[in-house]
Order: C-alpha cells, then structure tokens, then sequence
C-alpha cells in the first residue's frame, strides 16, 4: 500500500507536463527503432534517460589483459 507522500508524488509525477513530454519521446523513440535519428535526438534521448536514473554506474574493477593483439 501506497503512504499518502507516495501517492501526493506520484499525483504531482502525473501533472508535470515536462515529465509527460518526455515519456512521449521516449515512447516514440521506441517506436521508431527501425528509422534512422540525427545525432541531436539521440543526444537529446540520452539526456532524458540520466535524468531518469541519475545515479551514476557501480565503479568495475579494472580487468588486466596480458595478451592483447590488434
């Protein structure tokens, strides 16, 4: 069950018109997998999706590679 700052959150979520603006990009970028974007929308795309996670990546040990051939 939701508490009541939960619910008043989601509540201001589904108000925000930005928010709306952005779940539709993405919903049409979705979409439009097969149509080839310009740089700016993927930018633009990329942008939207750190703010929907804005936390930074776990750190990854550094993995040595003793054999490297080009």
């Amino acid at each position: 069950m939701l508490s009541e700052q939960e619910k008043q959150d989601l509540l201001a979520m589904a108000a925000s018109e930005q928010l709306r603006r952005e779940f539709q990009l993405l919903r049409d970028a979705s979409r439009a997998l097969e149509s080839r974007i310009s740089p700016e929308e993927f930018i633009q795309f990329l942008t939207m999706m750190a703010r929907l996670s804005p936390q930074p990546p776990a750190p990854r040990p550094f993995v040595p590679y003793t054999n490297v051939r080009l």
